[in-house]
């Protein structure tokens, strides 16, 4: 218990990817960071799939949407200097609850041995996507 202190603040840092085009928040003008290191973790906002050489976004198969976002946010993990071995929490938004098992079926390939806790919800996304992942992770 910590009776009368006043807690210290966690330093706050934005993380950006090293490949700028993958930078959808400013390049799209969005009201957010691509992610924030905060203390010992890092939080990445919602990544949607995004052709990491036109920096476009890449709409597919549930399938191709989720192996472009988890490549990218493997990136986005490497650049702030962590890695996709040290996730521990995930969310996943899906258009249609029903490509569940497509979705697994990627996701199985990035997360093969102890994959992190996750969340699975599906929801209505926009602009035509079909998948939004964000993750929680370990910084290095």
């Amino acid at each position: 218990f910590n009776a009368g202190r006043i807690p210290m603040p966690v330093a706050r840092e934005i993380i950006t990817p090293q490949n700028d085009r993958l930078n959808v928040s400013r390049n799209l003008n969005l009201p957010h960071s691509p992610g924030i290191r905060a203390g010992d973790f890092i939080f990445l906002s919602g990544m949607l799939s995004v052709d990491p050489v036109t920096g476009e976004r890449s709409p597919g198969t549930v399938a191709h949407e989720t192996r472009q976002t988890l490549s990218n946010m493997r990136h986005m993990l490497e650049s702030a200097g962590s890695s996709l071995e040290r996730v521990v929490k995930v969310n996943v938004l899906l258009y249609d609850i029903l490509e569940f098992d497509n979705m697994n079926g990627v996701y199985r390939q990035f997360f093969a041995k102890d994959p992190p806790a996750r969340t699975t919800c599906g929801v209505q996304l926009g602009a035509g996507m079909k998948v939004e992942i964000e993750c929680i992770a370990v910084a290095g």
